[in-house]
């Protein structure tokens, strides 16, 4: 619970933050792109409606059939030029002649049937639904049609191999406009031999006083807009009815002086060369376009700055364990020759012993040099890693090794170590001072943990654009568990071998900052006997 606590408020909340910022900058950068997609898609829209003014109704205005087809072709569903999946709004076209008379309107639920006796002249019927169903039976209708996808395909027929169009059709009664070729139905049935399916039985208004005509046919495709112009049937619904409303608002306020108008979302009222009048309504919810264009992108990059957060949080943990285990580490180091400064000072002062003074003396200035030695280390383990730090100049590699080593004839000698070394001529540039007390601290700790008797292997070599060093000695191996933590400061794999050996726990620390800081790498291994320390520094 504390870790929960601590993330949801640390790092998360400012991750959250910067995420919101940046999907507030994306949401205005996508709203731009996406109006001016809407907008290009709505002129589209109005340029094709006169384009299929011209040419069924201009230039041969007395073709009653000439209606039909332009009210067909007047497409209410816009923004197909946007990929955002279905068409997220809708368009109402309305044509008025000069007398303010409408000539053709968008059609929201349609179809076309091929009757069973084909006459030769006219083969197909329009079934225009608009003014027989109410919104709730509009809603009804696209819901039916989505359950059942065969009803819309253009052509479907309604028997199988086995059957014939005698046996299999769709019967329609309702009023029929013989000069239009148009059929509004108030029954729609499919029947077949053994069962009848109504698919429509409306009780609207519009049949009141007028004859109805019973038709058969032998193919039918049905289409209603509210299946594609939004998330639902019912938000398409309202988008329908709001672009009607604009369509009328457009149209009553339309001056006739004005040869134009054009609203910031699409709606328009157009004069036609002949006088005639385009109305466009246009209903579309930018913001919801927004979030669907960047649902996904939303999705993922919240996860991905959760993720990132937790991660943050992780590395901070971390470090700052890492901070804590260095500061008590150092405690403990210092904590012993405080001690015995301060035992020895306590009997110096009350001259327990005189005869020892000499001696706690010496003993005083061991631990105080001992201090010196390990605050000087710390020192070193904090200078900045920066590569500006770096006081590069040319090095000879081999020779700065054999520098190292020299003066250690006297330590192996009293140890009984030999000495093995396998220098190849190798130059880089580096830090000098900073190298030469990493090969050091590798030479000191061959020297404290070879077995007595054994041998000191040092060996350099290049290796492509790098030059490898390698120190063994043929002490005991490390566990593995330990090998990755033996260049923390103060880490010492084997406790019982602590100051005792001489060590501050700081050399191999100064190691990985060193190599580090000029790019380079070093790792620890174990061999069948012994372990050998690897520093490896680019040319």
């Amino acid at each position: 619970m504390k870790r929960l606590k601590r993330i949801f408020t640390g790092t998360l909340p400012l991750f959250l933050l910067l995420w919101a910022g940046m999907m507030v900058i994306l949401g205005g950068l996508t709203r731009e792109k996406l109006l001016h997609e809407v907008q290009s898609a709505i002129e589209s829209a109005r340029e094709k409606a006169e384009y299929n003014y011209q040419r069924f109704w201009a230039e041969e205005a007395t073709a009653p059939q000439n209606a039909t087809h332009l009210s067909y072709r007047l497409d209410g569903r816009i923004l197909a030029s946007v990929n955002v999946g279905t068409y997220d709004g809708a368009m109402q076209f309305v044509l008025y002649d000069a007398d303010g008379q409408e000539l053709a309107r968008t059609q929201l639920a349609y179809g076309t049937a091929t009757p069973l006796e084909l006459d030769g002249t006219w083969d197909t019927w329009h079934i225009w639904l608009d003014p027989v169903l109410s919104p709730e039976e509009q809603l009804d209708f696209a819901h039916l049609l989505l359950e059942n996808p065969l009803l819309t395909f253009v052509d479907g027929f309604l028997y199988d191999q086995s059957q014939t169009s005698e046996d299999a059709f769709c019967q329609i009664v309702g009023v029929a406009d013989e000069e239009r070729h148009v059929l509004y139905p108030k029954t729609i049935t499919y029947i077949y031999p053994d069962r009848e399916n109504c698919i429509l039985d409306s009780d609207s208004s519009f049949f009141h006083n007028k004859e109805l005509t019973t038709m058969q046919f032998q193919s039918i495709s049905l289409s209603s807009g509210l299946t594609e112009m939004g998330p639902s049937p019912e938000q398409a619904l309202r988008y329908w009815q709001q672009a009607g409303e604009r369509a009328e608002a457009m149209y009553q306020g339309y001056p006739d002086s004005y040869d134009a108008a054009v609203t910031s979302n699409g709606s328009a009222c157009i004069s036609l060369e002949d006088g005639t009048v385009l109305v466009c309504g246009c209903f579309y919810e930018l913001t919801f376009l927004i979030l669907e264009e960047l649902k996904s992108t939303a999705l993922y990059t919240l996860l991905a700055a959760i993720a990132i957060a937790l991660y943050t949080d992780h590395r901070q943990r971390q470090a700052i364990q890492r901070e804590r285990d260095f500061a008590r580490a150092a405690a403990h180091e210092l904590k012993t020759p405080l001690a015995v400064l301060r035992a020895h000072a306590e009997a110096l002062r009350e001259d327990i012993a005189p005869e020892k003074r000499e001696q706690y003396l010496d003993v005083m200035l061991s631990e105080s040099d001992r201090m010196t030695t390990l605050v000087g280390r710390l020192l070193e383990l904090a200078r900045p890693q920066a590569k500006g730090t770096l006081h590069k100049e040319p090095v000879d590699l081999a020779a700065l090794v054999g520098e190292v080593f020299a003066p250690l004839a006297l330590p192996l000698e009293q140890k009984n170590l030999q000495l093995q070394l396998e220098l190849e001529e190798v130059s880089l540039s580096g830090d000098r001072a900073r190298l030469g007390e990493a090969v050091e601290n590798l030479a000191s700790n061959a020297l404290r943990y070879a077995a007595s008797g054994g041998t000191i292997q040092v060996k350099l070599e290049q290796q492509g654009n790098r030059a490898r060093l390698t120190v063994y000695n043929d002490g005991p191996n490390i566990p593995e568990a330990d090998l990755s933590r033996l260049w923390e400061p103060f880490y010492r794999a084997d406790p019982s071998r602590s100051r005792d050996s001489g060590g501050t726990g700081l050399g191999l620390a100064i190691v990985r900052n060193t190599v580090e800081a000029h790019d380079g790498r070093c790792w620890p291994e174990n061999r069948p006997v012994g372990v050998a320390f690897v520093m490896e520094l680019p040319l």
